[in-house]
């Protein structure tokens, strides 16, 4: 019987000539741009519920769950496009997607009834899937992974940072629903900088039609299923953040505003702390290291015990989440270098991410806090098996054979539009 994982012994890997694209400035900047693009829909979240719910004064359970359809049109995409994902046409597809995604911004914000944003919604939600599956899967295509991971994961979040004040601020300036504006427009400028994207290599096409698990194999669903679980327990968390700081802990909305703000400039550090761990004591402890403080993190959030303990514990479990998924994407990189396997797990990512906050949300109509603290404490240490298991396989891989990656000689990095 296959192993459920379905991890790819290195051993049955084909050997391929040539060499992963160099991690330039240029590669990387595009790596950014995708990744960040990619997941604009989901972490853009706290400050577009506004613009869904207060333009067309739709109730707060209309506009979540057009937020969820966008969400899940993301996750679709994404994980249909998996497998070609690690197939040459990567910068094609990806500005494909920022024009379907940039037309379905600027649709949500001129639409005038209901109906019309949710269709934007959905046309928005693909275009966005088929940018963070490309732009994740060309993660695995650069000759130093784990850098590319780490680098890229780092620089989404500052630029999310940076998009989050935006989005308010243009709707001061010109209502509700100008906010899209900014979604839109960055997508214009990711369609510009995904040029660099590396390219699918014709080393990711052999074992395709091998009966044995290799880098053309998809993970198993129970892979998928622990990376879905725990991004539903992490975004599901932090969609009731600022409500378990006022409701619960009996914060200040200001109060509670600072603590996010600084709990996103933790999760840098933490992405940096991550990365130093797992070259001193190896990828696989780092991760046990990050998915238990995370797991302790969630459920004192929860608890919330006082205001110090919530302010230190949303601080810790930001920093965890974003290093917990650093050490996941380079790990699936170093297993399958084609990026079919990151580009299936950034599915799963967003599978999880549009689940997460409807879950949480009726976990606390039915319950209390502190229940949900338990309960996203032992979501995450279940789905830490088989994060782990990963991340030991990819650490006790041999070095993967040299890759070849199909496109116009690397010393000009063009690639074609």
């Amino acid at each position: 019987m296959s192993d459920p994982l379905e991890l790819p012994d290195p051993l049955d890997e084909p050997v391929a000539s040539g060499r992963g694209t160099a991690l330039g400035a240029r590669v990387l900047t595009a790596l950014i741009a995708g990744v960040t693009v990619g997941n604009i829909g989901g972490n853009l979240l706290p400050v577009l519920l506004t613009d869904y719910s207060s333009g067309l004064r739709l109730s707060h359970t209309v506009a979540g769950v057009l937020a969820a359809a966008q969400l899940l049109a993301t996750a679709a995409v994404a994980l249909l496009l998996a497998r070609r994902a690690e197939r040459p046409g990567r910068v094609r597809t990806a500005r494909i997607g920022c024009l379907v995604a940039g037309a379905g911004f600027a649709g949500a914000g001129l639409a005038q009834a209901p109906a019309q944003l949710a269709v934007a919604q959905v046309v928005a939600g693909a275009g966005l899937g088929a940018v963070f599956a490309v732009s994740s899967a060309g993660l695995a295509s650069t000759d130093d992974a784990d850098r590319a991971s780490t680098l890229t994961v780092f620089g989404s979040t500052v630029g999310t940072a940076i998009l989050l004040p935006m989005v308010p601020a243009v709707n001061d300036i010109g209502g509700a629903g100008a906010g899209f504006a900014v979604v839109a427009g960055s997508c214009g400028v990711a369609y510009v900088l995904v040029g660099g994207l590396p390219d699918g290599g014709e080393a990711c096409d052999a074992g395709l039609g091998s009966a044995q698990p290799g880098p053309g194999s998809a993970p198993g669903p129970v892979l998928l299923g622990a990376v879905a679980l725990l991004a539903a327990t992490d975004q599901g968390a932090w969609s009731y953040a600022a409500v378990l700081g006022e409701e619960h802990v009996h914060l200040s909305s200001s109060a509670v505003s600072w603590v996010l703000a600084v709990a996103g400039i933790g999760a840098l550090a933490g992405i940096t702390a991550a990365s130093l761990a797992s070259r001193r004591l190896g990828r696989a402890p780092a991760l046990l290291g990050c998915l238990l403080l995370e797991a302790a993190a969630k459920w004192a959030v929860a608890r919330g015990d006082s205001a110090a303990a919530y302010a230190v514990a949303t601080v810790l479990w930001q920093a965890c989440y974003l290093a917990v998924l650093m050490l996941l994407i380079s790990a699936m990189a170093e297993i399958d270098p084609g990026g079919r396997w990151v580009a299936a797990g950034s599915g799963a990512v967003a599978v999880g991410t549009a689940l997460g906050p409807p879950a949480v949300g009726k976990v606390l109509d039915v319950t209390s806090a502190p229940t949900l603290g338990v309960i996203l404490a032992f979501a995450t240490c279940i789905a830490a098996g088989p994060l782990l298991r990963v991340a030991r396989a990819g650490a006790t891989a041999p070095p993967s054979p040299p890759r070849t990656v199909s496109g116009p000689p690397s010393s000009s990095e063009r690639q074609s539009s």
